[in-house]
């Protein structure tokens, strides 16, 4: 009886200790999904007001498109005004004239492609007005090493630079050893004039 007695109070103890053990965990895991709930709400309220201000603070694509159109027709007026052989006068309003450099008709023999080139042009500058009687001197003077550089240049330019339609490689170099030649930069710009070349 007496064991008897004791079982149930080991039982009894047993039960309680398990019923303790369940009520402490009942609240814990009650408090552990409360915790992830207020975590997980406040991790999508940061993604939302994320989203919110990309939404604001990030333009849009037609506005990204006018942005890039007003800055290209910035670049081309400011390489127009810096730069534009067209231009009557420079960016100090002096007036530019157009002056005669001369015929040329060149062959030139191209290893790379195993062919003769023959180039033929007329070749003009533009100047400022005030100097266009120094550039007359100077071409006088130095007449025939100015033919030598600019026939040089021709004979010395690639074919791919003989086709690019703008001429703007072989344009640069001529301009960059005549005015090495004059001492100074009269010239401003040159254009090539009834240009043509066979290719044999």
């Amino acid at each position: 009886m007496a064991d008897h007695k004791k079982d149930n109070k080991a039982a009894g103890a047993a039960a309680g200790a398990a019923a303790g053990t369940a009520a402490g965990a009942a609240p814990a895991s009650g408090g552990s999904f409360l915790g992830k709930l207020i975590v997980a709400m406040f991790m999508g309220g940061v993604i939302l007001l994320e989203m919110v201000l990309a939404y604001l603070w990030i333009p849009s694509a037609d506005h990204v498109a006018t942005l890039a159109q007003e800055r290209i027709a910035e670049k081309m007026l400011a390489n127009k005004h810096d730069g534009d052989e067209d231009a009557a006068v420079d960016k100090d309003g002096k007036k530019i004239v157009e002056v005669d450099i001369g015929d040329f008709d060149v062959t030139a023999h191209q290893p790379a492609a195993n062919s003769t080139v023959r180039i033929s042009f007329h070749l003009y500058a533009t100047v400022k007005d005030a100097d266009k009687s120094e550039f007359e001197s100077l071409k006088s003077a130095h007449a025939h090493r100015l033919r030598d550089r600019i026939i040089f240049e021709i004979r010395n330019a690639e074919v791919t630079d003989i086709t690019d339609p703008g001429l703007g490689l072989i344009k640069r170099r001529i301009l960059e050893k005549s005015n090495a030649l004059f001492g100074k930069p009269l010239l401003r710009s040159v254009m090539f004039s009834d240009f043509a070349f066979v290719e044999q």
